[in-house]
């Protein structure tokens, strides 16, 4: 494998627990009852690799989200292979953008994997638990880093009321967690 693949997949292995962790909040549990994320992400994995001359390298961050859409785009394909209904995907506090961001840390070794498993765990029962309209705005807020407008957008309000979803889901996504 040349230099350019290594670099790849280093940047596929440091996204992974992210990917999972987006992988399992999407699904949503019809789905999941019925598909093992773990495939779904291995699924996300071999498709980005097919697509990576289509990536333009923008950062880590850039690579997180590229990589969630991919995932997007899979698992809608799984729920339409199925027959599936289509339905949308579930789409600020400093502490629950730092709780996100620590989601995406790539440190490394046992006691760092074991703590971040754990706390990705919470992460992903406390998301799961969310009304709908508040977990998808929280994902397209902090996993594809979508604006307010673009959320707004996306479920038929205005940007405030878009801002306010947000804030309100942050604050519920808060007290699950503590």
């Amino acid at each position: 494998m040349g230099t350019r693949e290594d670099a790849l997949g280093r940047r596929l292995a440091a996204a992974a627990d992210r990917l999972r962790l987006f992988v399992r909040v999407r699904l949503g549990p019809g789905l999941r009852a019925r598909h093992d994320p773990e495939d779904l992400v291995q699924e996300t994995l071999a498709a980005a690799l097919r697509a990576r001359e289509r990536y333009e390298d923008r950062g880590d961050g850039a690579f997180v989200r590229w990589l969630c859409r991919v995932a997007e785009t899979t698992i809608r394909s799984v729920a339409e292979r199925e027959g599936a209904a289509k339905r949308t995907p579930p789409g600020e506090r400093e502490r629950l953008s730092r709780i996100l961001r620590l989601a995406g840390d790539d440190a490394t070794g046992p006691a760092t994997a074991a703590a971040r498993a754990e706390r990705d765990e919470r992460l992903a029962r406390a998301l799961e638990s969310l009304a709908d309209d508040e977990r998808e705005a929280l994902v397209a807020r902090f996993f594809l880093d979508r604006t307010f407008e673009e959320i707004g957008a996306a479920a038929g309000v205005s940007t405030t009321t878009a801002r306010r979803l947000v804030g309100r889901a942050t604050r519920s996504l808060g007290e699950r967690l503590r």
